[in-house]
């Protein structure tokens, strides 16, 4: 929680009531959650907050100046650590070591939202640049409130360290699994379409639902869980929205009855159309949007019409049809087209908010 409190930027809002001098008007079991998402008791939180604003206070007083709560918890943190777990002056934490502590979760050891913050950014940069999808999945534990009252908070953290771990055995190695806050926690996976996506969001929502939480009275219960997906640049090509769009597909997951995986589904399309010369068993379309994967948008065939529709976020984005899953051509009934690097072209489809787009008729 002082390591939170020393890395984590501007104060969070209940940490400012308590700063104002306001104690009685705070959650303090509530304030631990939002500062070092970690579930401790209300009263221990409280005496951790009233020990950091008297060290502050200390601190204040020898420098003969006002310092500020981030400053007092690092140095408090430093002497604690001083203190209890170092021997000699060789083996104390560096700053820098202080400040890598600080973007992993205490609880779980999973990264936490701060480093969610730093490499989400960098993803999506990467993602555009490159021109690959990268899948956002949120995941809540299904009625943790419940499961901390009635078996209280250290069989609560028991559970979360136990789905950490389950998140991570079911990981590949180039996701990156995030304690984001509370019960609730992220993966970054990059290079990833949203069927991909789902099938691993439902894969962990299997395991969790049938895995037992092992608690330390030797008793065992489960718990379930909901995942929302959002995609790049499928749902959104901005980080704000793409974390907004995972959010609303969580939201649904819940709204639902939770135990369940949804992808977040943009308000706009667009609307493939292809007409074979020749004789196809099957046709599908590829693109930007969907990583180039064959098995992602299949189109079915009526009168002769091979037609499918895709929800896409509005922009711009290059695809081709796949017919039989080998040959590849651009749409003939598109005029706009660019290279696609490999001496062809790819067609160009442009959605815009209009929520029924035609990329193609």
């Amino acid at each position: 929680m002082l390591r939170a409190l020393a890395f984590g930027g501007e104060p969070r809002q209940g940490l400012n009531v308590v700063l104002a001098g306001n104690f009685d008007l705070i959650d303090f079991q509530l304030l631990a959650w939002e500062v070092g998402g970690q579930s401790i008791e209300g009263g221990v939180a409280r005496r951790v907050v009233e020990t950091l604003l008297r060290h502050r206070e200390e601190v204040s007083a020898k420098v003969s100046r006002p310092v500020s709560i981030q400053t007092a918890a690092l140095d408090l943190a430093e002497l604690l650590q001083a203190s209890f777990d170092v021997k000699t002056e060789s083996t104390r934490l560096s700053y820098a070591e202080l400040e890598s502590l600080a973007f992993r979760d205490p609880l779980t050891r999973l990264h936490n939202l701060r480093y969610f913050e730093k490499r989400f950014d960098e993803e999506v940069q990467r993602a555009r640049r490159y021109r690959r999808s990268l899948s956002l999945l949120m995941l809540d534990i299904d009625h943790f409130k419940r499961f901390n009252d009635t078996h209280g908070h250290p069989a609560g953290n028991r559970a979360l360290v136990q789905v950490a771990q389950m998140l991570v055995n079911e990981s590949r190695e180039t996701d990156l699994v995030i304690r984001y806050g509370g019960e609730e926690f992220a993966f970054i996976l990059p290079e990833t379409t949203k069927r991909m996506a789902l099938e691993l969001g439902e894969r962990v929502r299997r395991k969790i639902e049938t895995a037992m939480i092992a608690l330390d009275n030797g008793e065992f219960h489960r718990v379930t869980a909901s995942l929302g997906i959002a995609t790049f640049p499928r749902d959104s090509s901005s980080r704000e929205q793409l974390i907004e769009a995972a959010d609303t597909a969580l939201y649904q997951c819940k709204k639902q009855g939770r135990n369940r995986v949804l992808a977040y589904v943009p308000g706009t399309r667009a609307n493939f159309h292809y007409r074979s010369e020749k004789v196809a068993n099957s046709v599908a379309v590829v693109g930007d949007f969907n990583d180039w994967d064959k098995l992602a948008d299949p189109m079915s065939l009526r009168d002769g019409l091979w037609s499918t529709h895709v929800p896409v976020a509005p922009g711009t984005y290059e695809y081709k049809f796949v017919i039989d899953g080998e040959k590849w051509v651009k749409d003939p009934s598109c005029v706009e087209t660019v290279s696609d690097g490999y001496w062809g072209e790819n067609s160009i489809a442009t959605v815009t908010q209009t929520p029924r787009t035609s990329a193609s008729v």
